[in-house]
């Protein structure tokens, strides 16, 4: 693993203990729900992970499926390692870091510290807490924001 590898991973182990001081601890692999099957959108591409001001930028690969019933899937990875899971339905939410085997799954509104749990619905039109701000790019790139803490991701999806 190069030097800068090896920082990135560093930093993103302590962000991702920073940012974990509530919700519920689930274990590692679990999922809400199976993409497989009819209804399913996948769309992929490149974003930029800034957890929060103090934080570095993570580039890597994000893969979103959404199904017109509400639900979705995430994967943020970083040379196939996966960095981020996430999962949302009308009532539940679950985020995973594998890296850290890390997970916390909750019912109702997702907690505004994981911006990856608003995504999807950034990406779809849907009203987001205040402390949120997306924004879209002529060039069908987008950005999502959480003001009081700094942590954005940035990127773009194929139609």
């Amino acid at each position: 693993m190069s030097s800068l590898a090896k920082k990135h991973f560093f930093w993103l182990t302590l962000v991702a203990l920073a940012l974990f001081g509530g919700g519920c601890m689930t274990s590692p692999n679990k999922t809400l729900f199976s993409t497989t099957g009819s209804g399913w959108t996948v769309r992929q591409g490149q974003a930029i992970w800034k957890p929060g001001l103090k934080y570095p930028e993570l580039a890597g690969e994000i893969v979103l499926a959404q199904n017109p019933d509400g639900r979705s899937s995430l994967q943020f990875t970083k040379t196939l390692l996966p960095v981020t899971l996430a999962q949302t339905t009308k009532t539940n939410w679950l985020i995973q870091f594998p890296p850290q085997r890390l997970g916390f799954t909750g019912r109702g509104q997702p907690p505004r510290r994981f911006a990856w749990l608003y995504l999807s619905a950034a990406l779809t039109g849907k009203t987001l807490p205040e402390t949120f701000q997306f924004t879209q790019s002529p060039d069908n790139g987008w950005r999502l924001e959480n003001r009081r803490t700094g942590e954005f991701i940035a990127g773009f999806l194929s139609p």
